[in-house]
């Protein structure tokens, strides 16, 4: 075991070698190659961000063509001269067919 004189020298060097570090410099063209990678990952993700959009809208607009298209193909004609328009309790008793008097007891 080390005896607290040892341990104090050790400590003290350790502090002088940190004292006596330079300060890195950097590469004189890091700031470059950082602004330039910068840039081209926002180019890609507009890029990536405007295919979306334009995807996403003529999925918007094939929804909406064919919402419009089966409303014209489905839409029913109502014939007048079969068709009766019944409302309320008429309508109940038209619909489970409790108009008629045959079953009637």
């Amino acid at each position: 075991m080390k005896n607290k004189q040892d341990i104090e020298n050790e400590v003290q060097q350790t502090l002088n070698s940190v004292d006596s570090l330079q300060q890195l410099e950097a590469n004189a063209f890091l700031h470059a190659k950082i602004a330039n990678r910068m840039v081209s990952k926002q180019a890609l993700t507009r890029i990536t961000y405007n295919k979306l959009m334009v995807r996403l809208a003529a999925v918007l607009c094939l929804f909406i063509c064919i919402n419009g298209i089966s409303f014209y193909v489905l839409k029913q004609k109502p014939n007048t001269a079969n068709t009766k328009n019944y409302t309320g309790a008429d309508a109940f008793a038209n619909a489970y067919g409790l108009n008629n008097s045959l079953n009637s007891y």
